[in-house]
């Protein structure tokens, strides 16, 4: 009877550990079918794209570079002034735009409006994509937008994005970009603006402290300068800065985005301690504004401001 217990005894726990590895292969095949979900998904949009079967734009141009110092390839996306075409000798400023993958319609259009209003001049915009999905969008964008590379930075529950890439980004910028727009299109040389949101306000202000020689005019919205414990701002006391022509900066946030708009006003706050001959800043907390939402409002007052006489 004993050896009879014993028996059964083995074939429950050889049961209860067959129960288990079924478990486990059951969980491990589902993650394989939500990978390849995710897979098709993805190859929908690349192919979707690969089509041209997207809105296009009246008034633009598409062009494509691939950049020696990251080995990226970029999608360059160029909105014309009204009269590009027919006034054949003017040269116009730029306005270099960052997450053209998102916003280079909105931006296009309220461009548009604020010149045929004459509240701004007559500009070119570039803006700078990476013709890819959604999901590669924000790794490619977490890795050129941020200064320093960051292995620990977790957005949510998600995996590790790539981090650190804004100097071979603004190698980029200034020695492949700004020389083929200026060999291509009738532009001003010295006269850049850069548009960026979010990690492209982190971005914006980094080149402001570090690569001043880039641009003379910064929008930036929502700055993430949180981004590796207050980095940029920490750093903005001990900079000895000094520009070589006007520069004008203009922030802004919304009253809801809580922790990007308290280290905006104190970033700007201690630029604006320095008293730094030639540049010119304007801050602004939005009421009732979150970090999305900050895009119409701040872009619309930001444009009229850099480009203020």
């Amino acid at each position: 009877m004993k050896i009879h217990y014993i028996l059964v005894l083995v074939l429950l726990t050889a049961c209860q550990g067959q129960n288990l590895q079924i478990d486990k292969l059951k969980s491990e095949n589902q993650i394989l079918k939500d990978k390849i979900a995710q897979l098709k998904n993805q190859s929908i949009v690349l192919n979707k794209i690969d089509e041209n079967t997207l809105v296009t734009l009246a008034n633009t141009d598409v062009q494509q570079i691939t950049s020696k110092f990251n080995g990226q390839q970029y999608q360059i996306k160029i909105s014309y002034p009204k009269n590009y075409f027919l006034n054949k000798e003017k040269k116009y400023p730029v306005l270099y735009v960052l997450d053209a993958e998102t916003n280079f319609g909105g931006v296009s259009y309220i461009v548009q409006r604020l010149i045929k209003d004459k509240l701004i001049p007559e500009i070119l915009v570039v803006g700078i994509a990476y013709s890819t999905d959604y999901k590669n969008f924000y790794k490619l964008r977490s890795r050129d937008l941020t200064p320093v590379e960051d292995s620990g930075l977790r957005m949510g529950n998600k995996s590790v994005d790539p981090t650190g890439g804004a100097p071979k980004f603004s190698d980029f910028l200034e020695f492949e970009l700004f020389p083929f727009i200026e060999k291509n299109y009738r532009i001003k040389k010295e006269d850049r603006a850069i548009y960026g949101h979010s990690y492209g306000g982190l971005y914006g202000s980094y080149a402001l402290l570090e690569k001043s020689q880039l641009f003379n005019r910064y929008l930036l919205l929502g700055p993430s300068l949180w981004f590796k414990d207050k980095l940029l701002v920490n750093q903005v006391s001990q900079k000895n800065l000094t520009f070589g022509r006007k520069t004008k900066l203009y922030m802004a946030s919304g009253e809801l985005d809580l922790r990007i708009k308290d280290y905006q006003e104190e970033f700007v706050q201690l630029l604006k301690e320095k008293h730094i001959p030639k540049l010119s800043i304007e801050s602004e907390v939005v009421e009732n504004e979150t970090h999305r939402t900050i895009f119409g409002v701040g872009f619309t007052n930001g444009l009229r401001f850099i480009y203020k006489k």
